[in-house]
């Protein structure tokens, strides 16, 4: 008898059914878009990283949450390369050694991609809440918004992110199997017990999952930015009611020698004082403009977050309604939904761009006089606290350019299904 066939009488096979295989669909996301998107997501967050660590922005609470919210994104952008793509790339290789290394990858990547979208999830949820605070109760926010109050907010996020998903690092082992291909061991990934433990699934996998990731951010992030929305509706007709004419106010019976109206703007201390007779402020709030940027700058962030997860959401739903059966539409769905949620993470340096005129001139500033000019030689570190290097220069021109049945050999998409 030979060692093969004592290995088969021994182990398990591992490539007994094509079903066991990527199909066409899986195969085009995760080897050839997904990793478009996880190489620019890298990118782009680690740039992210970098500005909003600058002195000028963590002297901003709300920038903290946009750092630690960029580390995250960057953690389930790298983790996910490794649970989506390295196992197409491992069977396309035909090589046992790369199926051994994507097996102990997956087992090590999967709980830890769960964890970084968790906390961006709740990063997302907590910079919308202090900007709420801050355009709706803006005496209220001037008293809790400071440094260590944001820092031990976001700790706790961090914290409950890990605390939420210690489970999942028992949701999967790697186990060894029989390769007839190869007439070698290798190993394959299996559900462990507490996976396919029904009551598990029920409490944890569905219900608890569905509630923490999904009703209660949608339902939170909703509420918020409407709330925001109409706050600013009613700031600016207030403010053109307070400039009409003083023949208009009159009639409107808005009666006073001067006007003082206060801006609901994150700490602002500043209010506009209007003198009579006149259309124009007499001091305007300097700080209103940047406020005003921060709050359009957020609730793009959080829309865009409500549109691409979307999907992911209703995938959910159809899934614990029963309402998939294995098709390819379900296949192709729940891809789509993945690449979804792999883009939301990866533009938000899009947003920071448009929106963030102090991000825009401090990416400029940065790129321009720490990274090229540094990398060239020169010594003016005018404004970096860090040294450049010809890697970080490549990194910012390179930014302008642009469910468990059975054995299972590789994970579905919504196996790391996000919000």
């Amino acid at each position: 008898m030979s060692v093969g066939d004592l290995l088969e009488d021994s182990l398990d096979v591992c490539d007994t059914s094509p079903s066991d295989s990527f199909t066409r669909t899986q195969f085009l996301f995760r080897a050839y878009l997904m990793p478009v998107t996880y190489l620019f997501g890298i990118v782009s967050n680690s740039i992210n990283v970098i500005v909003f660590s600058q002195k000028t922005m963590r002297s901003q609470p709300v920038n903290w949450f946009f750092l630690v919210l960029s580390l995250s994104d960057l953690t389930m952008l790298i983790a996910s390369f490794f649970v989506f793509s390295v196992p197409v790339y491992a069977e396309v290789s035909d090589d046992v050694g790369m199926a051994r290394a994507s097996a102990i990858l997956i087992v090590w990547f999967y709980p830890l991609a769960q964890t970084g979208l968790t906390m961006s999830v709740y990063l997302t949820i907590l910079v919308s809440v202090h900007r709420f605070l801050g355009v709706c109760h803006p005496f209220l926010i001037r008293r809790v918004s400071n440094s260590s109050a944001v820092k031990g907010v976001i700790v706790s996020a961090v914290a409950f992110a890990f605390f939420f998903n210690t489970s999942r690092w028992f949701e999967l082992m790697a186990v060894p199997c029989y390769s007839k291909r190869h007439d070698r061991e290798s190993l394959v990934v299996y559900p462990t017990d507490l996976m396919v433990n029904s009551v598990y699934t029920v409490v944890y996998r569905n219900a608890a999952y569905t509630m923490v990731m999904f009703f209660l951010p949608f339902a939170t992030l909703t509420f918020v930015n409407l709330r925001i929305i109409g706050t600013l509706k009613s700031s600016y007709k207030m403010r053109r009611m307070m400039t009409m004419h003083p023949r208009k106010r009159r009639e409107g019976k808005i009666a006073a020698d001067t006007v003082t109206i206060s801006r609901p703007e994150t700490n602002s201390n500043t209010a506009t004082v209007l003198a009579p007779n006149s259309n124009q402020p007499v001091n305007s709030s300097g700080n209103e403009r940047k406020e005003n940027g921060v709050t359009v700058m957020l609730m793009a962030i959080t829309t865009e977050f409500l549109l691409f997860n979307l999907l992911a959401f209703a995938n959910n739903v159809l899934e614990l309604t029963g309402a998939y059966g294995h098709s390819q539409l379900e296949t192709l769905l729940v891809e789509v939904s993945t690449l979804l949620v792999n883009i939301n993470g990866a533009s938000t340096i899009v947003i920071y761009l448009i929106f963030g005129s102090k991000y825009r001139a401090l990416f400029i500033e940065v790129r321009e006089d720490d990274f090229i000019s540094g990398c060239k030689g020169h010594l003016s570190h005018r404004h970096s606290p860090f040294k450049p290097c010809e890697k970080h220069q490549r990194i910012f021109s390179a930014i302008n350019i642009g469910t468990h049945q059975g054995r299972t050999r590789h994970l579905s998409g919504n196996e790391l299904r996000t919000p």
